[in-house]
């Protein structure tokens, strides 16, 4: 591992065992400030095949505001892996913070247009289908190799849970966990609570897996992908005021949110070992980021 990559560590939750629940937290958010959580999940399955070819190139795409771009773009400069971003819209505008970052950190970025957007192999082949090593890999970093990497999270657990808990919007971390949970024979059920309203696309893509080792639970998006209000905003500053970790409204604050109202309503008994996964989401580039 890179010296900028931390490792992740587990902490129990102070207030879920004054409530005598066991519950520990991952914490994927100490990785690195912009490498965060699950990205760095994601891309260290693929960075470890890539580092396996002469001439790697990582293509990936996202939105104006990526943290996927952001990770990819760092994550390539410090391992030395050279990166191209799809960036869906093309309208004339000054770059924002996220895209001045990758930048900085060496990603050429290609604008198109929101049509052009939606056919990303075509867009894949036509600008690098003749490039033997350029390695595609989806929006959210979806890829064959992330589910490894994702997996491999498993092995860094000190005892089995009963549940494992974790946000999901694009379902490869996900799915990652579930395959890893099958092959090594572990306990546990996979809970992903959806940050999207009425994203079932997620309940499809997991449908080859026995449902035992997985749910994912629609009712916790709070109406709209990115949408904060006062309710959540006040859950995030009481749950740092209890347990010093700091949460984000897109993923984290509503994971946990879910958690502590599936406690209330009785959906965990007192005897299951959880474990909630902070997939980090943290960077706040939109106003902290320098160039």
């Amino acid at each position: 591992m890179h010296p900028d990559l931390k490792p992740s560590k587990i902490e129990a939750l102070p207030y879920a065992i004054s409530q005598g629940y066991d519950i520990d937290v991952l914490r994927d958010d100490l990785i690195h400030p912009l490498i965060t959580g699950n990205k760095w999940r994601k891309l260290s399955g693929i960075i470890e095949w890539a580092k396996t070819l002469e001439q790697a190139h990582i293509v990936t795409f996202g939105g104006a505001f990526s943290n996927h771009l952001v990770a990819t773009a760092v994550a390539g400069k410090l391992l030395g892996i050279p990166t191209t971003g799809f960036v869906r819209g093309d309208e004339i505008r000054d770059s924002n913070a996220y895209e001045l970052c990758c930048q900085d950190h060496g990603m050429q970025l290609i604008h198109v247009n929101r049509s052009q957007y939606r056919q990303k192999q075509a867009l894949f082949e036509h600008y690098f289908g003749a490039v033997p090593d350029a390695i595609m890999v989806d929006e959210g970093g979806r890829h064959p190799k992330a589910f490894i990497g994702c997996s491999k999270l498993l092995d860094e657990l000190k005892k089995n849970y009963d549940y494992i808990v974790l946000s999901v919007g694009t379902g490869t971390t996900i799915e990652g966990l579930v395959q890893g949970c099958i092959e090594r024979q572990l306990p546990s059920k996979v809970i992903g609570i959806s940050s999207l309203k009425n994203n079932f696309d997620l309940d499809r893509q997991l449908q080859e897996y026995p449902q035992k080792h997985w749910q994912i639970l629609h009712d916790y998006h709070r109406g709209k992908y990115a949408q904060s209000d006062p309710e959540l905003l006040a859950f995030m500053d009481w749950f740092k005021s209890k347990s010093g970790i700091q949460l984000e409204h897109v993923y984290t604050g509503k994971m946990f949110m879910a958690v502590m109202d599936l406690i209330q309503k009785g959906q965990f008994k007192t005897t299951d070992k959880i474990l909630c996964i902070h997939t980090g989401g943290l960077p706040q580039l939109a106003k902290d980021y320098k160039p």
